[in-house]
């Protein structure tokens, strides 16, 4: 490398033959100048090695001494560079030596065990914590310039770096070993507060690093009883404030002798993890607690769409007219199936309440719809959702449904959908009454002289019908939303709507006409009984009949006659009940339709109905008392057909002397194995061919 002596560049003999000068030209060149024969290079020796100047030299040898030696620096560049990263590399050696300037003091080690607050570590860490404070304190201007630095500030740089190197945990062999020191409250990540600490030491000393004013208590350790008594204050379910818990444990403090707490030192204890832990179940109850402090699983979204439905219902937030013209009503509920791939709403359905009704009819929207069917559901544990037939729906629909844990929203994906539905599309609606009471943003509240100017003028308001419609505008808005924005706020990428249509995976199921019919037939909860008025089912406050229809249509006499009283498992379509199915022990018997209502009277009489009522009466008597005639008279015949004469209990008497010798000669027919002895009627009571 050239080498420089009072800002004068210079090249040794080695480093010349590097750039291409021969050893025979040099030595040459060498002698000559020596002797006087020729002058061509400034030189100058140091002991026995020969410096030759940079300046005496050819521009060819100059310019490859730059790109060889100099980085393509010119030389006065190069060596001012070569002056700072001299100094720099001095500079970081005198650096690393700082961490060994910093000294533990025995006695202030001795002062922090006598609080018995902290463990042995943790005094270690706060006296060597003291040692930096001592260092910072120690230098002035003067002494960090004779170390090399160009001002206090950038020594106190240095020593801050290595102070927040080490309140970090150590890994030493793959082992992680506590922090090396800790302040007061906890890690110092700004240089201005380690500054103030290093001032605050300067003049208290050790005690700087110690908790005052709360009677050192920093730790349940630190006295139980103290300890106690703020866990007690803190977990009462009356919620004092934490004004209150000082307040009141400062008045037992004074009686008992301990230390007063300030109202920050009370917060600043009550809040550690730990304590903090404890005492909030008790003061707020589990449920908030665990939404507030319980650990969450991180899961991935589902990998394709129809994965897993996510069901859920809510108020639609949304302000109308009644019919009335006057009264403003906002209680339409809106039942909501969104896909958790893809956060499309792809069903829904409108009613008052939520029920039954209203879940299935949501997934006769999804279904009918785009008519794929979901591997898993996830929902709610409200009494719609539990109620046997939705659970039986569900059955039909997926692979796996299951309800998910009470009163933890942050689980169901539906939540978080309704939730940015409502605020980023709905809200956009001037009808919009804002989020539920709970909400605390001034955003998610709706304008109050917005609404009271709806109020004065509610012809601006929208119908009941026209709210729905809104509804349904503003699930299409929601699903043709893209990914993401650009840096113009315009949605960009794949819809919502598009990835769910348009994305294929193997475990997805498109249903045809007959699955979407079958999927909706769900098994009742209890069997019904076939009586006189056919199946009797009430849906929804409503009223059906169904019957098993003869082959001419016109009532159900035949299928009566031998099911009468009997009980059946039924499987009905709650969306479109026309007909049911009727099943015994897992195997269908037959299919029953709704029943043909006739008119009361002779003026709500329809065209033929007249007719058909006639034949209906001709049929009642054909399958009632004529039948329960001729079937007598069919007994009776069956009876006298049997009657025989003889001593086995049969005598002449009971039959005509004809019927007697026909009666003998079968029997002696069949002792000679000429016949079976039976008659006509006989065989084919008994089933027996000729």
């Amino acid at each position: 490398m050239p080498s420089y002596n009072n800002n004068i560049l210079s090249v040794t003999r080695e480093e010349l033959e590097l750039i291409g000068v021969t050893a025979g030209y040099l030595k040459r060149a060498l002698a000559g100048q020596r002797s006087g024969e020729v002058y061509c290079w400034e030189y100058h020796k140091v002991g026995k090695t020969i410096y030759v100047h940079y300046d005496s030299l050819k521009e060819i040898y100059k310019s490859r001494i730059r790109n060889m030696f100099c980085g393509g620096l010119e030389p006065e560049v190069w060596m001012r560079d070569s002056e700072s990263r001299k100094a720099a590399k001095t500079l970081e050696a005198v650096s690393d030596q700082l961490t060994q300037l910093v000294t533990t003091d025995p006695d202030e080690l001795d002062t922090l065990m006598k609080t018995q607050l902290y463990t042995p570590v943790e005094a270690h860490q706060l006296a060597r914590a003291a040692g930096w404070l001592r260092l910072i304190n120690e230098f002035d201007v003067k002494r960090a310039r004779k170390l090399g630095y160009t001002s206090i500030n950038e020594l106190r740089n240095e020593i801050f770096k290595r102070c927040l190197n080490e309140q970090q945990p150590q890994i030493i062999e793959g082992i992680q070993k506590p922090a090396l020191i800790r302040f007061k409250k906890g890690t110092i990540e700004n240089e201005r507060v380690l500054y103030r600490n290093a001032v605050d030491y300067k003049e208290n000393g050790i005690e700087s690093l110690i908790h005052r004013g709360v009677g050192n208590v920093n730790r349940e350790k630190a006295d139980t009883i103290v300890h106690a008594k703020l866990f007690e204050l803190a977990s009462n379910p009356v919620k004092h404030s934490f004004e209150d818990i000082a307040m009141i444990y400062n008045d037992w403090a004074d009686l008992i002798q301990k230390p007063n707490m300030t109202v920050s030192a009370v917060k600043a204890y009550l809040n550690q993890p730990k304590v903090k832990r404890a005492w909030y179940y008790h003061r707020h109850g589990k449920l908030a607690a665990d939404n507030e402090m319980q650990q969450l699983i991180n899961r991935e979204k589902p990998s394709f769409p129809d994965a897993l439905w996510s069901i859920d219902g809510t108020a639609t937030q949304l302000y109308y007219l009644a019919d009335d013209g006057k009264t403003i009503k906002s209680d339409l509920y809106i039942y909501f199936i969104a896909d958790a791939c893809t956060g499309a709403i792809i069903g829904h359905s409108v009613a008052y309440t939520e029920t039954s009704g209203m879940v299935v009819e949501a997934f006769g929207n999804a279904i009918n719809t785009y008519g794929n069917r979901p591997y898993q559901i996830q929902y709610d544990n409200s009494s719609a959702n539990q109620s046997g037939f939705v659970q039986n729906l569900m059955t039909n629909m997926a692979r796996v449904h299951f309800a998910c844990e009470p009163y933890k929203g942050r689980g169901k994906y539906v939540e978080s959908i309704i939730g940015h539905f409502q605020q980023r599309v709905l809200r956009k609606r001037e009808n919009f009454k804002g989020g539920n009471i709970n909400v605390r943003r001034l955003n998610s509240q709706a304008n109050p002289e917005l609404l009271a100017e709806l109020r004065k003028n509610k012809e601006l308001l929208p119908t009941m019908d026209e709210c729905i419609s809104e509804l349904r505008n503003a699930i299409q808005e929601w699903n043709e939303r893209g990914e993401r924005r650009d840096s113009f706020g315009r949605f960009v990428g794949q819809s919502k709507i598009d990835r769910y249509v348009n994305t294929a995976h193997e475990k997805r199921v498109q249903l045809n006409y007959f699955d979407k019919l079958s999927l909706f037939m769900v098994e009742m909860p209890q069997p019904y009984a076939y009586t006189t008025e056919g199946i009797r089912i009430e849906l929804d406050k409503k009223k059906y009949h169904f019957r098993v229809p003869d082959g001419d249509g016109l009532g159900d006499f035949i299928f009566a006659a031998e099911h009468l009283g009997e009980k059946f498992t039924v499987r009905i379509n709650r969306e479109n009940p026309e007909l049911i199915l009727l099943f015994k022990n897992g195997i269908h018997v037959a299919t029953a339709y709704e029943t043909e209502r006739f008119a009361a009277c002779v003026a709500d009489l329809k065209e033929g109905e007249k007719s058909r009522q006639m034949a209906f009466k001709a049929k009642q008597d054909e399958y009632g008392s004529a039948f329960a005639a001729r079937e007598l008279q069919r007994q009776m015949a069956i009876l006298s057909d049997m009657k025989a004469t003889g001593t086995d209990g049969f005598g002449w008497w009971d039959v005509s002397k004809l019927e007697d010798n026909a009666r003998n000669n079968r029997a002696e027919d069949a002792r000679n194995g000429m016949s079976d002895g039976l008659t006509e009627l006989e065989r084919k009571l008994m089933g027996i061919g000729k």
